[in-house]
């Protein structure tokens, strides 16, 4: 009994840790842009990556939200990416997506869904912030919003990247992700 609650207790303290990643994949993908892309922006300060998924009503009810976040702090050096690692990704489809939904940053193309496995991302809106010596700072949702967008919700991803950016510990380095499941082969 008492090994039982140890594995669990183990298992559970493993999955909260906010330990930075010391082995982030350094993988490079084609964008939705025409270009190769890698994970990390080498030339900025932070990198946003989040997870894409053309079918989730999350992602749609966020959009608004992760292009206002793109505006606002990619002056201040940061780099904004999405990833869709879902079985059905492919160029036209998430060339379309990324010119209806108005983002200012190419989706990466992971059919295979690697990077979705590396990075454990198993939920659309699953954001990562990663810092220039490609830590991981934070991991979890954009906010603690669902579908139903409020003004008062918890702004996860804001507050990592004014905690980053102003060169404080953040405050809330893992949160809780509220998208779809992600389709993976």
């Amino acid at each position: 009994m008492a090994l039982a609650k140890w594995l669990i207790s183990s298992a559970f303290v493993g999955a909260c840790s906010s330990t930075p990643s010391a082995h982030f994949p350094n993988l490079e993908r084609l964008g939705t842009d025409g270009t190769t892309h890698p994970l990390s922006d080498p030339a900025a300060r932070f990198t946003v990556i989040e997870f894409f998924s053309a079918h989730c009503p999350c992602q749609a009810q966020h959009d608004a939200r992760l292009a206002a976040l793109a505006r606002q702090y990619e002056p201040l050096g940061v780099s904004f990416i999405a990833v869709d690692s879902e079985a059905d990704a492919n160029l036209d489809r998430d060339r379309f997506e990324a010119e209806q939904r108005g983002y200012r940053y190419p989706i990466l193309l992971d059919p295979e869904g690697s990077i979705a496995r590396a990075l454990h991302a198993d939920y659309a809106t699953y954001t990562l912030l990663i810092d220039a010596r490609q830590q991981i700072l934070f991991r979890g949702g954009i906010d603690a919003d669902r579908t139903h967008l409020r003004a008062d919700t918890t702004p996860y991803l804001r507050n990592a990247l004014d905690d980053a950016l102003a060169g404080r510990v953040i405050r809330l380095a893992e949160a809780k992700t509220l998208g779809c499941s992600l389709v993976l082969r």
